[in-house]
């Protein structure tokens, strides 16, 4: 085991693990013990090279690991010493049939996995008292051993969540914190409750038509987890619903980090000499917050280290180091994944890669706002056209629908003019649903079909795209 237990990298925040059964529903402790045992054959499978996990890959070889049970129970973030608990747990899982999905970083499943996380178990009796050893078929150890699909888990912050929900809510959310968005993928809200409580009473099959009963368990569940979530003291950011409905139903969920006031002070627990070095490379207070919260000062200073001994070797060689704030960003990623040997020109390819892709998506969200902003004034330019009675009946008409929002309605009371965005925005999404005809003929030239067709009709004007 290593020296620290304050920081470790969790395999199972991109990989959504939902018990099959409605009766084998996860406890808290279940939970724990169940991200336990896969930091245990991380740790192992690290400690033994980057040949062995190629191994694993390769040969599809399923290695046996051995562990003390109290160890387990470290790793696991469970406080004191009832290690018959433990084992009952892990013995629990054992007989447990997940569905494992495997996600993108936009939230699309790519992989429907069905699978045991343990494919054998051992409990050490007489001179073996005390410890467990385990194993892992090889498709699943390969998959809980990507690096890409690893987040930040910090057992201090484990301590403090006190309920099984609010410890899947961390779970899975966290792993968004150094987006640059600061959000989470829009998941389906059957997918996010059984995230939380498994398979369960809130989705219902009532005469072949699933329904989901999101108002109790967003009373019952969910406003308590993300309370929980929010009152850890070593988070700095807040976690905010965002719902997605689709007419009156809500169809999907997302959260939003939100800084907390005040900030982390930093100061007080990282050492003057790492913050001044980040603050030199061009790092913010807030960016130097975020880093704090996926990676040990430890990590940090290694990355320093070897942020200078790259620069050396580079400068020796003509070269140098053509973005140090991305650069360092890398280094940190690979310590991260527990790479020893830190390759320069890798790590700078993968530099300019990431800035051209950085600047690609800029670029491209730059275009897609103009496009929704040409939009958005065809639209107000063709609603200010209409007669008032016109008005007045389109009104009348999304009042009465199905789809009417009373708080969203409210803006509809005011004139529909220009500076009226929100009910223009309220009146567009409707008529997108219920007069798409209508929609059509208002956005009826390519330029208002599509974003390709309004670049075609930007860049043949004389007012081109600017990069």
């Amino acid at each position: 085991m290593p020296e620290s237990l304050q920081k470790m990298r969790k395999a199972v925040a991109a990989i959504h693990a939902i018990p099959r059964n409605p009766e084998d529903s996860q406890n808290l402790t279940n939970r724990r013990v169940f991200d336990g045992l896969i930091i245990v054959a991380q740790i192992h499978c690290r400690q033994r090279g980057k040949e062995f996990i190629q191994r694993i890959r390769d040969e599809r070889v399923s290695p046996l690991f051995e562990v003390r049970t109290s160890e387990l129970g470290k790793l696991s973030g469970i406080p004191g010493k009832n290690y018959d608990r433990i084992i009952e747990e892990i013995s629990r899982i054992y007989e447990m049939d997940f569905e494992f999905n495997v996600c993108a970083e936009d939230g699309e499943t790519i992989w429907e996995n069905r699978a045991r996380l343990l494919s054998s178990l051992g409990v050490g009796k007489n001179h073996k008292r005390g410890y467990i050893r385990f194993a892992m078929d090889p498709e699943m150890l390969i998959l809980l051993l990507e690096p890409n699909l690893w987040a930040s888990f910090s057992l201090s912050v484990m301590h403090d969540l006190g309920t099984s929900a609010a410890y899947a809510l961390f779970q899975q959310t966290y792993r968004y914190i150094n987006t640059n968005q600061k959000l989470t993928a829009a998941l389906p809200t059957k997918t996010w409750i059984e995230l939380l409580v498994g398979k369960n009473r809130y989705v219902k099959d009532i005469d072949g038509k699933e329904v989901i009963n999101y108002g109790e368990f967003k009373r019952r569940v969910l406003n308590d987890a993300i309370e929980k979530v929010n009152e850890v003291p070593a988070l700095t950011y807040n976690i905010e619903l965002k719902e997605h409905r689709q007419g009156n139903r809500v169809a999907r969920l997302q959260f939003k980090f939100i800084p907390k006031e005040p900030t982390l002070q930093l100061e007080s627990t990282w050492p003057e000499d790492i913050l001044t070095v980040l603050k030199s490379i061009g790092f913010l207070d807030k960016e130097i917050t975020d880093i704090s919260q996926a990676h040990s000062s430890a990590s940090v200073a290694d990355a320093i280290c070897r942020l200078k001994e790259a620069e050396q070797r580079l400068k020796s060689e003509g070269k140098a180091i053509s973005s140090r704030k991305p650069y360092f960003l890398g280094i940190l990623r690979n310590i991260a994944a527990g790479e020893d040997d830190i390759d320069p020109e890798k790590i700078e390819a993968e530099v300019r890669i990431e800035m051209a892709e950085r600047a690609a998506e800029e670029r491209k969200k730059k275009m897609q706002d103009a496009y929704d902003e040409h939009r958005r004034k065809r639209f107000s330019a063709w609603v200010t056209s209409l007669s008032v009675e016109d008005r007045k009946q389109l009104i009348a008409d999304y009042e009465a629908s199905e789809d009417f929002n009373p708080v969203l309605g409210k803006s509809l009371k005011k004139i529909l003019t220009e500076e009226n965005r929100s009910g223009l925005s309220t009146l567009r999404v409707w008529m997108e649903k219920h007069r798409s005809e209508t929609l059509a003929g208002v956005f009826n030239t390519p330029e208002y079909q599509s974003l390709e067709g309004w670049m075609m009709w930007k860049l043949s004007g004389d007012d081109a795209i600017e990069a």
